[in-house]
């Protein structure tokens, strides 16, 4: 699943965009967590495939996408998947977004540059406040403790990117979780969100608060909070046959 795809220009780069589940179903987007790929999203798009439409979008300098010139920002992944979306000419879509996915959706949604029809968050932050317990992770975090934690993802990162330097998507993604500028999280901005936002949260999160993700569902009018007990951050991995059947109840009463 998401062996095969198509590459689109972004204008720096070319992002590479697979296609999966049944074509005549709902669309759903798939966006992906930061040092990840659209491949971390395979053990949930089993469970999506037989009545939904998968895109999954590789963010750029991830999995087979370039990394490009520009400096890697949410701003910059907001651009890049508007460029992508308005490409494909998708008429009605949903996106399903974890980690840095999920802010990329939430800016995708709150810009209105694009229109889904729903957005699901998953484990991922609306600010990221100096005092933020993820600060001092991002800070504190090396490039060898990575090698030592993901160093089965990083040999599949190796193995398919056209110019890999895990090295330098690193350092590009650190500068970009410790942002805290207008390129930055959507902060107050998420308030313009108008279509339906399911926040989904695991309760054993290490990177994101219960109160983050409690915050962000009481900022937008069409909100509502999954928080789901003994889940870690990589739940739409760890658990995918229990989040499956919440997520398909909401974007089945979102887009009826």
């Amino acid at each position: 699943m998401f062996d095969s795809g198509k590459f689109v220009s972004v204008g720096d780069t070319d992002l590479f965009v697979s296609e999966a589940g049944n074509l005549a179903g709902r669309v759903i987007v798939l966006l992906h967590g930061g040092l990840q790929s659209r491949r971390d999203f395979i053990p949930l798009a089993k469970y999506l495939a037989k009545d939904y439409r998968l895109i999954a979008i590789d963010t750029r300098g991830h999995g087979r996408s370039g990394i490009g010139t520009a400096p890697l920002t949410y701003r910059q992944l907001e651009d890049d998947f508007t460029v992508v979306l308005t490409a494909m000419r998708l008429q009605k879509f949903g996106i399903i977004g974890h980690s840095d996915g999920g802010i990329a959706g939430l800016r995708l949604a709150a810009s209105r540059a694009v229109q889904p029809e729903c957005v699901i968050a998953v484990g991922a932050h609306w600010v990221l406040p100096e005092n933020d317990p993820a600060r001092r992770i991002y800070q504190t975090i090396t490039l060898e403790k990575w090698h030592e934690i993901f160093g089965d993802q990083i040999s599949v990162y190796n193995a398919e990117n056209p110019q890999p330097d895990f090295g330098k998507l690193f350092t590009a993604a650190m500068h970009m979780w410790l942002g805290c500028d207008a390129d930055a999280y959507p902060g107050a901005s998420v308030k313009n969100i108008q279509c339906p936002l399911l926040v989904v949260h695991g309760d054993d999160d290490m990177l994101v608060s219960r109160q983050q993700g409690l915050e962000l569902t009481e900022q937008v009018k069409s909100a509502r909070l999954l928080n789901l007990p003994f889940a870690r951050h990589t739940l739409l991995e760890d658990m995918p046959e229990r989040v499956f059947p919440f997520l398909r109840d909401f974007m089945n009463r979102v887009t009826t």
